[in-house]
């Protein structure tokens, strides 16, 4: 009898997972929507429609403005690429968004991005963001970082643009992401990264004046 005492008990416990299985699975079919509760919200916040707007006139005629737009519908894997590493790579990208993308009026191809930078982001939300620059950046596609709070000047912001749309095409090369166990130093690279970015292309831009 002794022996048999484990076999109750285990029998006992699978009944007890299974009525819970039943359980639960009804529930589920009972939970169901009740007609359509849904209602249309606003697709921009007023700062965000400011800086579209100011985006727009920066770019001016012959490029337009979209905003919101999937990383999916913008990028996809190259073809040379096997099966694992496109699913990979497909997961990689359906995490992430463009906030805005500047594209060509005439075929709305995809030129460039802006990422609205917002108040209380957290190192998540930074991380996404350094994959998606990265990802952009690896398929020819600038980054704009700007503060939502605190946008340019005019004169600043059609400059950057230009100079965004100017370097349309252009492959960066791409490091591999850091461990998660780097991410202070990896900020740091980032910034540091973004500076260089930034002092070349003013460079370039002197040396075109000239």
């Amino acid at each position: 009898m002794h022996q048999m005492a484990p076999l109750y008990v285990l029998l006992a416990l699978a009944s007890g997972l299974l009525l819970a299985l039943i359980g639960s699975l009804l529930r589920g079919r009972g939970a169901r929507l009740r007609g359509e509760p849904f209602e249309r919200r606003s697709l921009l916040s007023a700062d965000e429609r400011c800086c579209h707007q100011r985006i727009q006139k920066a770019a001016g005629e012959g490029y337009a403005v979209f905003p919101r737009v999937s990383a999916l519908a913008l990028l996809q894997p190259l073809p040379r690429i096997g099966r694992r590493q496109r699913r990979l790579a497909q997961a990689h990208l359906r995490e992430g968004w463009a906030d805005l993308v500047i594209c060509s009026a005439a075929d709305a191809h995809p030129l460039a991005t802006v990422r609205l930078v917002r108040a209380g982001e957290g190192r998540r939300e930074r991380r996404m963001a350094a994959r998606m620059r990265s990802a952009f950046a690896a398929a020819g596609m600038p980054v704009i970082e700007l503060n939502l709070t605190e946008l340019p000047t005019e004169e600043r912001l059609r400059a950057l643009v230009h100079e965004a749309l100017a370097m349309t095409g252009v492959r960066l090369t791409v490091h591999p992401e850091p461990s998660l166990g780097r991410a202070e130093h990896n900020d740091d690279e980032e910034t540091a990264l973004l500076s260089e970015l930034s002092a070349a292309m003013r460079d370039s831009e002197a040396l075109s004046d000239r």
